[in-house]
């Protein structure tokens, strides 16, 4: 009888366990849309509308869902509505900042800017909605300096910030059909 060699067994069995407990596990990559119908390869971002007091923040909310198309979607982006096979449109419903922190002469020092967004996702020719929320909220905190010059130019950045994530997220969520 031939004598089997421990170590090549033990490296043999760490190798067949970290393939099951890899594989096995659930993991996967964050979903690109597989759901949508292949047909659909072209999508057009609308410009959204603002229902609040914020200029600008519908341009920096729909420029963060365009980059979020163009970085991590199979479908590409089309010059118009008329071009797309589906169509991203949406609400800017609420935008507040409240106060989260402050300073012992009594300013902010910190705030924290919290956005509501309806969306809808739908296909072009059919009306067809593939995937919509009423509530995708977003939050982002950021410094308030003691220059009340500045104060607008660290809204600004945080609210595109804000949008950015909030995009992203919205995006990851759409993306899987949740």
């Amino acid at each position: 009888m031939k004598k089997i060699n421990r170590p090549v067994l033990i490296r043999i069995a760490i190798v067949c366990f970290s393939f099951a407990f890899l594989f096995g596990c659930g993991y996967t990559f964050a979903p690109q849309g597989e759901y949508i119908d292949k047909h659909i390869t072209t999508v057009y971002v609308q410009s959204f509308e603002n229902k609040t007091s914020q200029a600008e923040l519908e341009n920096n909310v729909r420029t963060a869902f365009i980059n979020q198309f163009i970085q991590n979607s199979r479908l590409k982006i089309a010059g118009s509505a008329e071009a797309a096979d589906a169509i991203v449109k949406g609400k800017i419903l609420n935008l507040n900042s409240s106060p989260l922190s402050y300073r012992g002469n009594s300013l902010v020092a910190e705030e924290r800017a919290t956005i509501i967004l309806e969306l809808t996702f739908q296909e072009n020719e059919s009306g067809k909605i593939i995937w919509s929320s009423k509530n995708i909220t977003g939050t982002v905190d950021y410094t308030v300096s003691d220059d009340i010059n500045l104060l607008p130019a660290t809204r600004k950045n945080a609210f595109i910030k804000l949008a950015n994530d909030t995009a992203e997220k919205a995006f990851n969520l759409m993306m899987s059909g949740f």
